[in-house]
């Protein structure tokens, strides 16, 4: 799948985000705690949204924001949910995703650095099908929304 705009990894950009310094994990890693069981991803780095979100909610209701996010080379972080151990994609609701997106915005936008308009979900490869259809139809086919499969990502954004 190849899609016009640049989505290229920047390990520059995104270990050069003000949250790098803490929250700084390897992409494979943080794909492996999310449910992945293998990954192509080798020292790929990414910002961990959800150890921000708990740390910044220390003694309060913990945001739902996205899993990760990572630099891009056009400058701009890339918002990745990954629902890998998702059972019934058809549980999924508009309202839980466009959460998750929005308080993951607010988040990043406080350092002000782009966020890609682009969003990325990921799904196990036997719940893609499934996924692509009802995430789809809950976004109106929405063309910035990426449902893709862990290998998609890593076709999409590491350079060949």
């Amino acid at each position: 799948m190849e899609y016009p705009t640049a989505m290229t990894y920047s390990e520059t950009v995104t270990t050069s985000h003000p949250l790098a310094q803490r929250y700084q994990v390897l992409l494979n890693t943080a794909l492996q705690n999310e449910g992945a069981k293998r990954t192509p991803f080798t020292t790929e780095k990414c910002i961990d949204l959800d150890k921000y979100e708990t740390d910044r909610s220390r003694g309060g209701n913990k945001g739902k924001s996205m899993d990760f996010t990572l630099g891009l080379t056009n400058k701009q972080m890339l918002l990745i949910e990954a629902k890998l151990d998702v059972k019934k994609p058809t549980n999924l609701t508009r309202g839980e995703l466009e959460g998750k997106i929005k308080q993951s915005k607010e988040c990043l936008l406080e350092y002000e650095i782009a966020i890609a308009k682009e969003k990325v979900f990921l799904f196990s490869t036997d719940k893609i099908g499934q996924a692509r259809s009802h995430v789809s139809k809950l976004f109106n086919n929405n063309p910035n929304l990426r449902i893709w499969t862990v290998q998609e990502l890593y076709d999409t954004i590491i350079p060949k």
